[in-house]
């Protein structure tokens, strides 16, 4: 029973020394949360706690006079005073907030360097960088080929294209010119009153469209002035250039009446019959046969200048009363 009555003595020490750690912790707690140094003596304040009972003369005589009691004595105000400075939740919250910044501005307490780790953004956005890149050099190959291309090819097609361009230049240039010339021409073939103009038409714009009217207006005014040799070269010369032209059967026509006129009957006869024969489809095949007819008559052949007439009315029906007035006065003269 009397080591009963020490017991509130030691307690009371024990309590006062652990009321002290609490205030030394407490003051601690209220230091800034930026000072790392203030978290170092949480970790040693369990070790400390033993020391000022070891001290004490009570507790040593006790613990001899009664090594069994020590354990309930001890325990009785440990779970109420030794949680406490391990259980506070803002020591241990605090820690890694102040030691954030420091480990990331600098070197570690124990003073090495920390590793840099790849961050998961930096794993995550290499492969994408890899496409970029071979996309980069994909683009550069193929700009290269490009230019290959170009400086093997590029300048013979550069060549033709501008050889096409001088072509239709040169075409649209030469077209231009030509239009203007033939606007000329016709405005001088409507403008000649004389063979003079015509002759200045026939000269200056031959090549133009009005320069067969104009050989053939001034072949017909020469045939009408009497100038039939000159008129026969006309003629003969239109014949010759164009041949193809709409005027050229009524310039073969013209060119037999011109041997007409010249009393070269026998060979103007046989001419015409050649002429309706080769234009039966044309409006000049009738006035071939009528012109045949009356060479014959001039020559003294009436019986086939008769039939000639009778050909008439029944190839060209059109024809047939200009043909029969010519065949009664024929047959007329025959009697």
């Amino acid at each position: 029973m009397t080591e009963k009555k020490d017991d509130p003595n030691e307690q009371q020490t024990f309590l006062s020394d652990h009321e002290n750690l609490l205030n030394s912790i407490n003051a601690k707690d209220e230091t800034p949360a930026d000072q790392p140094e203030a978290v170092e003596p949480v970790e040693e304040t369990p070790e400390e706690q033993p020391e000022p009972v070891e001290k004490t003369p009570e507790i040593a005589v006790a613990e001899e006079e009664a090594p069994a009691v020590e354990s309930p004595v001890i325990e009785e105000p440990a779970p109420e005073t030794a949680p406490e400075p391990v259980e506070e939740p803002p020591v241990a919250e605090s820690l890694p907030e102040t030691r954030k910044p420091a480990t990331t501005a600098g070197p570690n307490k124990l003073g090495g360097k920390k590793k840099k780790k790849k961050t998961p953004v930096q794993s995550q956005h290499s492969p994408q960088h890899e496409e970029q890149l071979k996309k980069q050099a994909l683009e550069q190959t193929e700009v290269k080929e490009v230019l290959n291309f170009l400086l093997k090819y590029a300048k013979p097609a550069l060549i033709a294209i501008i050889a096409v361009c001088a072509f239709f230049l040169v075409n649209s240039f030469f077209r231009n010119n030509r239009l203007n010339k033939d606007a000329d021409a016709d405005a001088a073939l409507v403008q000649a009153d004389s063979m003079k103009a015509l002759q200045e038409v026939v000269d200056k714009y031959a090549s133009t469209p009005s320069g067969p009217f104009a050989l053939m207006s001034l072949a017909r005014d020469k045939f009408q002035a009497g100038q039939i040799d000159e008129a026969e070269a006309l003629y003969t010369r239109f014949t010759e250039n164009h041949g193809r032209h709409e005027l050229a059967a009524q310039a073969e026509l013209n060119l037999i009446a011109c041997k007409e006129t010249k009393g070269q009957l026998d060979e103007a006869q046989a001419l015409y019959g050649t002429f309706e024969k080769s234009h039966e489809t044309s409006f000049l095949a009738p006035v071939a046969l009528m012109n045949q007819a009356r060479c014959l008559e001039a020559l003294d052949r009436p019986e086939e200048a008769r039939i000639t007439y009778e050909d008439i009315g029944a190839k060209y029906p059109a024809w047939a009363r200009p043909a029969d007035a010519k065949l009664e006065v024929l047959l007329g003269k025959m009697k």
